[in-house]
């Protein structure tokens, strides 16, 4: 474990401005030019009675269709479970073979809990060469997930999806004043 870095606080407030414009840089990525060698579906909340939140929904359906489409010949779903099982990775996975991606196409991640945890255990599960990878998740989260995507080894491409809160104007200002926070902390080394 990390040891506290009183520094941190101070640097990321620091890198607030920059990392707020490069979030909103993110937002408006349009999707990348593939194909790639695997699609990673970032985790999202599953609700207490075991259904996806529209966000999960969205981002795995969004990679079965990018999946169908010839984007990459196999998919990694992310995410541990938060209070009981199942957790993200086995929801988004059941997703998946619902909309006709072969199981033997599909790998589940469930130890992480944060996005950082999702790239770095999927680049685990994934052979060396993988390289070129979609990362799946909505706009917000897209501009941190590919620097951490980067961070780890990756070639990423975004894949934005369309979810039920990146719809909602209130949700969106919230999700993208989160994530500039979480990217602020990210560039100053958390």
């Amino acid at each position: 474990m990390r040891r506290w870095d009183p520094g941190l606080p101070l640097r990321a407030v620091a890198s607030l401005g920059p990392a707020m414009a490069e979030v909103w840089r993110g937002a408006r990525l349009q999707a990348g030019e593939g194909p790639a060698d695997a699609i990673i579906v970032l985790g999202a909340t599953v609700l207490p009675d075991g259904t996806p939140s529209g966000s999960l929904r969205a981002r795995a359906e969004a990679a079965a269709a990018l999946y169908h489409a010839g984007g990459a010949p196999r998919v990694v779903t992310t995410g541990a479970h938060h209070l009981r099982p199942p957790g993200e990775a086995v929801v988004a996975r059941e997703i998946l073979l619902q909309a006709g991606v072969p199981a033997e196409a599909v790998a589940i991640e469930e130890k992480s809990r944060n996005t950082k945890g999702n790239l770095l255990f999927a680049r685990g599960l994934l052979p060396v060469e993988v390289i070129r990878v979609w990362i799946v998740t909505e706009p917000f989260h897209l501009a941190r997930a590919l620097a951490i995507a980067r961070d780890v080894g990756f070639e990423p491409l975004p894949w934005p999806v369309d979810s039920p809160a990146w719809r909602r104007p209130t949700s969106r200002v919230r999700l993208l004043l989160r994530d500039g926070v979480s990217m602020a902390f990210h560039r100053a080394g958390a």
